[in-house]
């Protein structure tokens, strides 16, 4: 209880300056534990997410080997290239992270922002390029395998298509608005009060 009144008196006898730099300092070290946590989710995102896009590349490249009919060999073909073309954008965020040796904070920060704004846009254009793409593929595969396979199967494959493409969009538009939105806002607060 002492340390606590001490620093309490310490405190309130600080100047105005001591005080917004202690407030300045104290905002630096709770955005950078949260860029570290925003970073991390990212990461394991990226990892996850083109790890299922590889899997699911060389599983179809194997169905691209194995199933003799012309149109489920095109639909597959060109469900790998929806997959290689995540892979490229995923990478293509990359290349805005910043890193940890910038010359100053402020950089650090501005730089941050843009890449947190990159993943924001990724994130929201999801229909155009997780939803758009797959579901005329869908199409193609549910006609190239009409008589080669039971109906219920052909109806499971589009309605779990259409319930992921709905849950990614619904998932992103959560991590837009309860991650990176935030973030930026606090960012762009940090700099406005770094620039002072």
């Amino acid at each position: 209880m002492i340390e606590e009144d001490e620093l309490i008196n310490i405190w309130q006898s600080s100047s105005n300056q001591e005080r917004i730099k202690f407030e300045k300092s104290k905002l630096i070290l709770e955005m950078k534990s949260s860029l570290e946590r925003l970073h991390k989710w990212w990461n394991y995102l990226e990892l996850f997410e083109v790890g299922l896009a590889i899997i699911g590349i060389l599983l179809s490249v194997f169905l691209v080997i194995w199933i003799p009919f012309v149109l489920i060999k095109i639909s597959i073909t060109l469900i790998i290239i929806c997959a290689v073309f995540l892979i490229i954008k995923y990478k293509n965020i990359r290349k805005f992270k910043p890193s940890d040796l910038e010359e100053n904070y402020l950089d650090y920060l501005k730089k941050t922002r843009e890449y947190l704004k990159a993943q924001k846009k990724f994130l929201k254009t999801y229909v155009h390029w997780g939803i758009l793409p797959v579901y005329p593929i869908m199409l193609l595969f549910s006609i190239s395998i009409w008589e080669k396979a039971p109906v219920y199967f052909i109806i499971f494959i589009n309605i779990a298509a259409i319930g992921i493409g709905i849950h990614g969009y619904l998932l992103n538009k959560k991590r837009v608005k309860n991650e990176i939105n935030p973030r930026i806002g606090k960012i762009d607060e940090l700099i406005n009060q770094l620039k002072d």
